[in-house]
């Protein structure tokens, strides 16, 4: 009786207290061995699934000798026959020399699915797959995959996000190196993948493994992709590519199929002979789905997607003139810049007009120039536009219609927030009211837009002002199951595991100071502070400078600097003479620790004890945090 399935676990074990096999002699000593002490030789792998006798069956097996190929080993078989596991030695070694083992080949129902080559690579065989893995420098660890399938991949991805393994999630996940391999260019698509491989950072897939939550005995289930496509090569890059489109990965729960759900991954593209998955994957908390979420190219973009916007340059002779008007109002003076706002926009009509396959894309050009207008205070007739403008957009897609109504939301309050004369204090307020009063309602009206999620963010910041902090995790909760995957999805991430962490003992995610040590958080004589500040913010620089002396300060300065290539003399400029380092990221608000914590605007203030308990994770100012100090004391 063979049994099958999680047996190494039983093995491990044993295989702890064994060392790789080293040499055997080719003689009667090498065939002394008991079969518990071959069986006692577990995979390198994890979740290898192999057969092991049932208890009691382990002398019962028999061990012969034999030769292959230039191989001579041992194989160990059950007792009704069938192959359980062969040590080989390499090459055969000539009468009275020992042979050193340089592979143990693994069996399930008498086929060989795995295969050891010690110190080097790890294979998978016949019916267990077809994976090939290259081992690091501790000959244990798969540093990358030589051969991998989509298939195999996908089970990958899945594992890696239950057991929240980064390093296994990267060899899997496109690389800056995999750009080069594949001669990727400048064209719009090309740098679309680029922004994928950078969204790829241990925080974000930390995030994300939280929020899909999947189960321990959660497994690969089935590959959801249509055709494979070969791209030709051409701006976007330098040779053919082979990928999938619009790929999903069915997740099932245990061995139940009624109980799965989608976990979906956009493009995959083959790298050599592995294939990759592009930026980390969009999905909703397990046993959660509301068929909200689905599966996003970038290869072949749907209409109105980031991605088409990407690829949206290209409009004939009239592009040039949409760049020109472009060019015109962003130098346009307050005077002149109505004037242009109009003809701009009647531009963006006539371009969606005439190119039906980009419509969506230039109508939500449209919506943002007007926009724009608006939040400048320039465009005095901004709203009564956007109004005008949604009389035109009957048959236009979700994304659109969403993306004008929250523009018409925020419009109707800056016409009274920019009136002149000023509006009276209750003017403001009632206009506040109902701007987050349409907002919410917005929300639920388009719940699985990208502008809902925009939104959503926004009420729930609104929110944290107020301290109504659950009410604010039901925001990021939305924004982070809706919009998975992308730059606000992930910071909502943040934000929820940032005021969960209230009460509870601070976690400083991976990341660097300026001079390039790494940011660590111990807790010490004296309270944390994690300040996120702007340099426009000159006077919570101070107020904290003179608290300098009572706290411990990790600073993040979240500016978006002007000239990314010169950032790190502008960081040094602004941070000199601070009495704490920094952690500086020219993507400001949209860098990595911002996004880690979620935090959407400067300043802002988390305060930890000095046992290493979050004591506020939302503190807007320094006059705030004062207080707050003075009643821990």
């Amino acid at each position: 009786m063979l049994l099958t399935g999680t047996l190494y676990s039983r093995v491990s074990k044993i295989a702890s207290c064994v060392a790789i096999i080293g040499a055997i002699a080719v003689g009667g000593s090498a065939f002394a061995q008991k079969p518990e002490q071959i069986l006692g030789r577990a995979p390198v792998q994890p979740d290898v699934d192999v057969d092991y006798p049932a208890a009691g069956e382990e002398e019962k097996c028999v061990i012969k000798q034999y030769k292959e190929q230039g191989y001579t080993g041992v194989a160990l078989y059950a007792p009704d026959g069938t192959t359980i596991l062969r040590v080989w030695a390499a090459p055969t070694p000539k009468p009275g020399q020992k042979a050193q083992v340089d592979q143990i080949r693994f069996f399930k129902h008498g086929v060989e699915v795995y295969r050891d080559v010690l110190g080097k690579e790890s294979r998978w065989l016949n019916n267990g797959g077809m994976r090939r893995g290259i081992l690091g420098e501790d000959k244990k660890t798969i540093a990358s995959w030589s051969v991998i399938s989509p298939q195999e991949t996908a089970q990958e991805v899945v594992s890696a996000l239950k057991t929240n393994d980064f390093a296994r999630y990267q060899r899997v996940a496109l690389s800056a190196q995999d750009l080069t391999t594949l001669g990727v260019g400048q064209g719009p698509v090309a740098k679309e993948l680029q922004n994928q491989v950078k969204s790829v950072t241990e925080n974000a897939f930390a995030q994300l493994a939280q929020t899909l939550a999947i189960p321990e005995d959660a497994k690969w289930g089935a590959l959801n992709a249509g055709l494979p496509a070969a791209i030709p090569a051409g701006e976007n890059f330098s040779q053919d590519l082979e990928a999938y489109y619009n790929v999903a990965i069915i997740v099932m729960d245990g061995n139940d199929a009624s109980k799965s759900q989608e976990l979906y991954v956009g493009d995959m593209i083959k790298v050599g002979n592995a294939w990759k998955v592009v930026g980390l994957p969009a999905g909703e908390p397990f046993g959660q789905a509301t068929g909200s979420v689905a599966a996003n190219s970038i290869l072949l973009p749907t209409e109105g997607s980031a991605a088409a916007s990407a690829v949206s340059g290209d409009v004939g002779e009239m592009g040039s003139v949409l760049t020109e008007a472009y060019n015109k109002l962003e130098s346009a003076s307050p005077a002149e810049y109505p004037a242009l706002c109009d003809s701009t926009v009647d531009l963006l009509l006539q371009l969606a007009a005439s190119t039906p396959q980009e419509r969506d894309n230039l109508l939500s050009q449209a919506i943002d120039v007007i926009f724009s207008g608006v939040q400048s205070g320039l465009y005095p007739d901004g709203a009564a536009k956007l109004d005008a403008l949604g009389e035109k957009l009957a048959d236009a897609g979700d994304e659109v219609k969403a993306r004008l109504r929250q523009r018409q939301i925020t419009a109707a309050f800056y016409a009274v927030a920019q009136s002149n004369p000023q509006p009276k204090p209750s003017e403001l307020t009632k206009a506040q009211e109902k701007y987050t009063e349409d907002l919410a309602a917005f929300v639920e009206e388009y719940p699985t837009t990208a502008a809902a999620a925009e939104a959503a963010m926004s009420l729930a910041l609104d929110q944290e002002y107020l301290l109504e902090n659950e009410e604010a995790m039901k925001y990021y909760q939305h924004a982070a199951q809706n919009a998975s995957g992308t730059l606000v999805g992930r910071k909502a991430a943040g934000a929820l595991a940032r005021l969960k962490s209230e009460g509870g003992a601070f976690n400083m995610p991976k990341l660097q100071y300026s001079d390039g040590t790494p940011c660590e958080f111990k807790p010490g004589d004296k309270p944390t502070v994690v300040f996120f500040w702007g340099s426009w913010d000159s006077e919570g620089v101070a107020g904290l400078n003179a608290l300098a002396s009572q706290v411990n300060v990790i600073g993040v300065n979240v500016d978006t600097t002007p000239d990314p290539a010169n950032a790190d003399a502008y960081f040094a400029q602004i941070t000199k003479g601070l009495p704490w380092k920094n952690v500086c990221d020219p993507a400001g608000l949209d860098g990595e620790a911002a996004v880690a914590f979620g935090v959407q605007t400067a300043p802002w203030i988390i305060l930890v004890d000095k046992d290493g308990k979050v004591v506020r994770s939302n503190i807007a100012n320094v006059e705030e945090l004062v207080g707050v100090l003075k009643e821990m004391k």
